[in-house]
């Protein structure tokens, strides 16, 4: 298991999520529907408050546990929440995970997706020891398959209906970040 620990870059910080981000997440999902609902299964219409809350109460036990490492991206300058990040999926006896990413709208389009994604890959390699690191797309989301490709990850194909976002599944572009290729 590693601690929590914050990551940062030249323009952002990486770490655990903590109470005081509720209301910035809440805020940020809210105003970014729009662009999220088609991509992210845990995204919907009604998506409350309480729903932040409890995704945070539960970020802290995943650490813990060694399950999940969420973390909150927020811009070094101004100190506003982007967006989260994290390795999900942990697979210890093939040492690989997911790696997965999102952004507010009005952070979008600035390589806040790609540092973000960036530096959770090398705490992937770095502090858990992993020898791959996937990155699932939906074949429609163009954006996030850019951020994967910026960030290095090879185009390994696609699996069809692998993602499901509410009642529809969609085809999804598998990338891959492998440990011997790490820059």
């Amino acid at each position: 298991m590693a601690a929590p620990r914050t990551l940062v870059d030249d323009e952002v910080e990486l770490r655990p999520p903590t109470e005081r981000d509720i209301d910035a997440i809440y805020a940020g999902v809210r105003e970014s529907l729009p662009e999220t609902l088609p991509w992210m299964a845990w995204c919907h219409p009604d998506y409350s408050r309480t729903e932040s809350a409890e995704w945070v109460r539960l970020t802290e036990q995943a650490w813990a546990n060694d399950t999940e490492y969420p973390f909150v991206i927020v811009e070094r300058a101004s100190g506003t929440l982007l967006g989260t990040t994290g390795l999900n999926a942990l697979d210890r006896q093939n040492r690989w995970a997911n790696l997965g990413y999102w952004l507010r709208t009005p952070a979008t389009g600035r390589g806040a997706a790609t540092r973000a994604a960036t530096l959770t890959a090398g705490f992937g390699f770095n502090e858990l020891g992993l020898d791959r690191i996937e990155i699932l797309v939906a074949t429609g989301n163009a954006r996030s398959q850019r951020v994967a490709q910026r960030v290095g990850a090879v185009r390994e194909g696609v699996l069809r209906r692998r993602l499901r976002v509410g009642e529809t599944s969609h085809d999804a572009v598998v990338f891959s970040l492998v440990r011997d290729e790490w820059r």
